[in-house]
């Protein structure tokens, strides 16, 4: 079982060898992407903010901003490249990783105040987050200082957020070579790691200083990497490949299943898709074997309706809806789980209502379910895996325990890290 970060661990991949405690670590294992043709290409993202539209990391900011990790400014905007300060990144790690903070949470920072009242303060988050070993301080005499309003650089940034990943990362060999190099004994080994498990991911890091203070934007990105580490959280970027999925479904099931499209393909819509809806693609990888029993099916859906979550069937004689490809199948997945875990729509063409008739083969991107409850098209509320049971299936049936066990196999025994 995969070592959670309070106790400082690496994992190597293969050949397999025993966890190497070290002193503030934790995570897992990285992949590259593969691109995939989709139908349509996702629009410029603007949510909310006015200034994020040509960020490279609009959807990082979205997607963190839906989930109550991020916030914007009263005019309006995100200020993408503004700086972060350590206390604020606290905050932001606490929350990304779904990490515990209550008005017990008392800082013992000689730099960091007091607060008092109903309500949780940034010194309750910067306790929390040193009570994990997350945070450290600055020894000076007899005293030990946070520097809560210094902007966070990316080093201690990086720092921080692998500290707080959720599992064993893995060790890298001997022969690996960070972007960085070695520019610190401490946060120079922690950022090697980081980046073999592809925590940092999409950072252009070879023309970044690690020294120089980290932006907003650049702080949305790395978490929304590090959240791929929680092996309960459906958010974030899967940080594997499309053949570590490949190659379990193969591992369990090696006639492939039935499907309107090859497995390798059908991996890779999974993967290209997920990054655009900040849905994790092994998470739903997961749900699709759990719901067609690897591509058998064997219930009242059948292959050929590109249905791959059972969106819409209620039994015998309701088979549920169908898509014109496998693609739109997928797309349809992602955009109901959005439905599920976003309190608001995505800035995503495909993250709407296709309003057909049930019996109706469906060519447009989006959700036939996407529905309005409540006065509320989302529901907002699906942070967890488990807290699909008894909103996408029956309460009590082990709904989401059974998704989970399939994402740690995969992390634990088919992860290729280094990338």
């Amino acid at each position: 079982m995969l070592v959670f970060f309070r106790t400082m661990s690496f994992k190597s991949l293969r050949p397999r060898s025993l966890r190497i405690p070290m002193a503030g670590l934790l995570g897992f294992a990285v992949a590259v992407v593969m691109s995939v043709g989709l139908l349509f290409a996702p629009a410029a993202h603007a949510t909310g903010f006015s200034d994020i539209a040509s960020d490279p990391y609009h959807v990082q900011i979205e997607v963190l901003n839906q989930l109550g990790i991020i916030a914007g400014y009263p005019d309006g905007k995100f200020h993408p490249n503004d700086p972060v300060s350590r206390q604020q990144f606290a905050k932001m790690v606490d929350i990304a990783m779904r990490i515990t903070v209550s008005e017990n949470d008392s800082s013992t920072f000689a730099d960091v105040a007091k607060s008092s009242g109903g309500n949780l303060y940034p010194d309750h988050y910067i306790a929390a987050a040193a009570k994990l070993g997350i945070v450290v301080g600055y020894t000076s005499g007899s005293k030990v200082y946070f520097h809560p309003y210094n902007s966070i650089t990316l080093a201690q940034l990086v720092t921080m957020g692998t500290r707080a990943a959720g599992r064993g990362l893995f060790v890298p060999p001997s022969g690996y070579r960070s972007s960085w190099g070695n520019f610190d004994p401490q946060q120079g080994v922690i950022a090697r790691v980081a980046q073999y498990n592809g925590l940092l991911r999409e950072l252009p890091l070879k023309s970044m200083s690690p020294w120089r203070a980290a932006t907003r934007s650049e702080a949305a990105a790395f978490l929304f990497n590090v959240m791929g580490t929680d092996p309960d959280g459906l958010n974030g970027r899967y940080l594997g490949d499309s053949s570590d999925l490949v190659r379990y479904f193969l591992s369990k099931h090696p006639e492939g299943g039935d499907f309107t499209v090859s497995l390798q393909d059908l991996a890779k819509s999974y993967v290209v898709i997920g990054d655009r809806f900040g849905i994790r693609a092994d998470m739903a990888w997961a749900q699709m074997i759990h719901e067609t029993g690897f591509g058998e099916y064997g219930g009242v859906v059948l292959p050929g309706q590109n249905n791959f979550a059972g969106i819409g069937a209620t039994g015998p004689g309701v088979p549920g809806y169908s898509f014109k490809t496998a693609e739109l199948g997928v797309i349809a997945q992602f955009a109901h789980l959005a439905w599920y875990t976003y309190p608001q729509h995505l800035d995503d063409p495909a993250c709407k209502l296709v309003s057909v008739p049930l019996a109706t083969v469906i060519d447009t991107p989006g959700d036939p379910r996407h529905l309005v409850l409540n006065g509320k098209v989302h529901q907002g509320t699906a942070r967890k895996v488990s807290d699909l049971d008894g909103k996408w299936a029956v309460p009590g049936n082990g709904y989401g325990a059974a998704i989970k066990a399939i994402t740690v196999d995969i992390t634990q025994n088919f992860f290729t890290a280094g990338w």
